[in-house]
């Protein structure tokens, strides 16, 4: 188990703290991030985050080292759910800047959404990303320059931009005051920041895996509420703040919150005032109830696949995964291998065994458990039509209604 001094709450910097849950994870042979954490709810402000947890410099070396978005299996290429969502997020972002103004994107990943700003006009873009790959291939396949430098390095940059965007960034980041001293560093007078994280309160409402919200890597579980206080306590004022929809699959998808946040011109003085959060708490409890009842349904697969003590190959090795075979009965099944499209996992081993490119699998005796809720029916697809296995494939999702959340709500 974890052993790390307490965290203050990254909104307020309270330290008043309620445990709703205790999240485990298995260990990779190599690269892991960590093996748990606490979820815990700020008693000052209702904010929730992740506690017990390592240092920033050990999620620095973590993404810069097991990145998993450079789209490797698709040589960079967006898939058409990723595209619409960069769509949606310049038709946000673009009406509050100027063509001629300059943005940078952060853990730009491989660049797509800067390359839709390109596209619609927009030509100072620059990204940073920690992985050299994502940024190599944003280079090759968009022309856009990419610095690779983890968020924690920002505050030695001595480019300024008049838009700064993170999307899919902050509920990653255990050091929220210091990485947001060195965006604020980056902006020119009366910059932006644009920011997109996943919507704590509406996980109940877009329910897929048990616990699967509660990842590995997000370690910040944010409201309307909480992100809007997190920046009012920046000084920085908000100019929306909104609910969206996001999909990460055409079957399968997350709740956000957007928002664009200014910083004051001149001798501009802002209310600092900040609301209490009273959606997450109850928000996360009622997810906690969905989850345990799914995971009930799961273990009994899983206990079945043990006791027949068939060969089995495990497709994923994320947080799905990581979850199961710490907190179930999945370590006791009879693996011999775990499949991943990830190449920054091959050669490493989880729980004594290998992780293997699909490519490379040869074990038509095994039975395939697809470990994954947002990519099952695709990994499914790919066994059927493109690898062409005979082996019995294992869905734990297939009969699960696919839930695509509700209508957008502007705050």
């Amino acid at each position: 188990m974890n052993h790390f001094p307490q965290r203050d709450c990254p909104v307020c910097l309270g330290r008043d703290r309620e445990s709703l849950f205790h999240q485990d994870f298995f260990a990779f042979s190599e690269g892991g991030l960590m093996e748990g954490y606490d979820l815990a709810v700020c008693g000052t402000c209702g904010a929730a985050y992740a506690d017990n947890i390592p240092a920033q410099a050990v999620f620095d070396t973590y993404y810069a080292d097991m990145s998993k978005y450079e789209n490797s299996a698709t040589g960079g290429k967006l898939s058409e759910t990723n595209a619409e969502r960069f769509r949606s997020v310049v038709d946000l972002v673009a009406p509050h800047v100027r063509t001629d103004e300059s943005i940078a994107d952060i853990g730009c990943a491989t660049g797509g959404l800067l390359a839709e700003f390109k596209r619609r006009g927009f030509g100072k873009v620059m990204g940073f990303d920690p992985s050299a790959a994502c940024a190599a291939v944003a280079k090759a396949t968009y022309g856009i320059e990419v610095r690779t430098v983890p968020i924690g390095g920002l505050a030695n940059t001595d480019q300024r931009f008049d838009t700064v965007i993170l999307t899919g960034v902050l509920e990653h980041l255990r050091d929220l005051d210091a990485s947001l001293s060195a965006l604020l560093g980056m902006l020119n007078a009366g910059g932006r920041i644009y920011i997109e994280v996943p919507d704590a309160t509406r996980y109940a409402e877009w329910f897929s895996a048990p616990f699967q919200f509660l990842s590995v890597e997000h370690v910040n579980f944010f409201s309307p509420t909480s992100l809007a206080n997190l920046f009012l306590r920046f000084g920085l004022q908000p100019v929306f703040v909104k609910r969206v929809d996001r999909f990460l699959s055409p079957n399968a998808g997350e709740p956000a919150v957007a928002g664009l946040f200014q910083m004051p011109k001149g001798e501009a003085k802002i209310s600092r005032h900040q609301a209490r959060d009273e959606e997450t708490k109850p928000a996360l409890e009622k997810y906690l109830a969905q989850s345990r009842e799914q995971d009930a349904r799961i273990a009994a697969v899983i206990r079945d696949l043990v006791s027949r003590r068939v060969p089995l190959a495990v497709w994923g090795t994320g947080t799905h995964t990581l979850r199961l075979l710490k907190t179930g009965q999945l370590a006791q099944a009879n693996i011999v291998a775990f499949i991943d499209s990830n190449s920054r996992y091959h050669g490493k081993t989880l729980h004594g065994v290998p992780i293997v490119a699909p490519e490379t699998f040869a074990r038509p005796d095994a039975e395939v458990l697809i470990s994954s809720h947002v990519a099952e029916r695709e990994i499914k697809k790919q066994i059927e039509t493109s690898l062409r296995w005979p082996n019995k494939v294992i869905c734990l999702y297939e009969q699960v209604p696919v839930t695509l959340g509700r209508a957008v709500e502007s705050l």
